[in-house]
């Protein structure tokens, strides 16, 4: 009777032994998951010069047909695709100098970019993902005349914050909208992630 207690709880030890190596095993595979991020600026207007531009890629058509269901602008045109990756859970962050408003400015009057998002996880099944936060940002020059024909730049803060993101794999979503002061020009903030 001793030895078959003896040998009960050896074979509860190895059992319980394996569910933990398992659990364990299975959380490392799932922190091991990546992911490639694509930030999509796209310009709604009415701008005349803007119409003879080339749209948006054949990739952003279904949302962009969304975009136009609820805008009215006469053209949409791609501005600027960034990319990065970002592990499980992880952050990812970026910084620099761009030309978000579709405008050519001198580069001695540079625009400053920045978005981040922090702790992108998947969903237990499906396609699903979340992200505990997301930011977008930009500081936009803006030309407040001046005297004897020099001109004034002050830099005008624009961007969107989002808490608890919602995202579905491999599909392009709005996150939102962004107004660009003094113009009638809304930029589409459009984020597409895919699981490496």
């Amino acid at each position: 009777m001793i030895q078959t207690t003896s040998v009960k709880s050896a074979v509860f030890a190895l059992s319980l032994t394996i569910a933990f190596a398992v659990s364990a095993f299975a959380q490392e595979q799932t922190g091991d998951r990546n992911y490639d991020i694509s930030l999509h600026l796209v310009i709604g207007s009415n701008d005349p010069a803007m119409s003879s531009r080339a749209e948006v890629p054949k990739e952003l058509d279904g949302i962009v047909r969304q975009v136009k269901s609820g805008f009215s602008f006469g053209s949409y045109k791609l501005l600027s695709t960034f990319v990065g990756r970002v592990g499980e859970a992880g952050q990812f962050s970026y910084q620099s100098v761009a030309n978000i408003d579709g405008k050519d400015m001198p580069t001695a009057v540079p625009t400053f970019l920045d978005w981040s998002l922090q702790d992108l996880r998947g969903g237990p099944s499906g396609r699903a993902l979340k992200a505990q936060a997301f930011r977008f940002g930009a500081r936009l020059p803006i030309s407040t005349g001046g005297g004897e024909g020099r001109a004034s730049i002050s830099y005008e803060n624009i961007g969107l914050t989002v808490q608890k993101l919602g995202l579905t794999e491999s599909s392009p979503t709005l996150i939102g909208t962004v107004h660009l002061p003094g113009t009638s020009g809304t930029i589409f903030v459009i984020m597409t992630v895919r699981a490496t």
